[in-house]
């Protein structure tokens, strides 16, 4: 599993807490999304800049992959628990990073 398919999960995450899902507005941003992701890959494809990538450095390559790997566990820690109650409105990562942070903050 590589980028694409975790800013995928992300952007549905994203979406699902902004608006409910399965509506026309959730649909239309999803779509609108899609889109505009499409056309700046296909500009760049055009333009030739697949080179700016070598700018990225593989420290901040590495560090997103590995914020991905925390999401997607935190994710399936709560079908892991048997915890169904966890769904909606209620989000596993969330607390937990609600948790560290107070860990850390005292």
């Amino acid at each position: 599993m590589g980028p694409v398919a975790v800013v995928s999960l992300l952007l549905g995450t994203l979406l699902r807490d902004e608006v409910e899902p399965n509506t026309p507005e959730y649909l239309c941003l999803a779509f609108t999304a899609t889109f505009f992701a499409g056309v700046t890959q296909a500009a760049l494809g055009f333009f030739r800049l697949g080179f700016l990538i070598d700018f990225l450095s593989h420290a901040a390559i590495v560090g997103f992959m590995g914020g991905v790997v925390v999401t997607i566990a935190l994710q399936q820690l709560k079908g892991l628990l048997g915890n169904k109650d966890l769904k909606k409105k209620t989000d596993l990562v969330h607390d937990q990073l609600t948790k560290l942070k107070l860990v850390f903050i005292k």
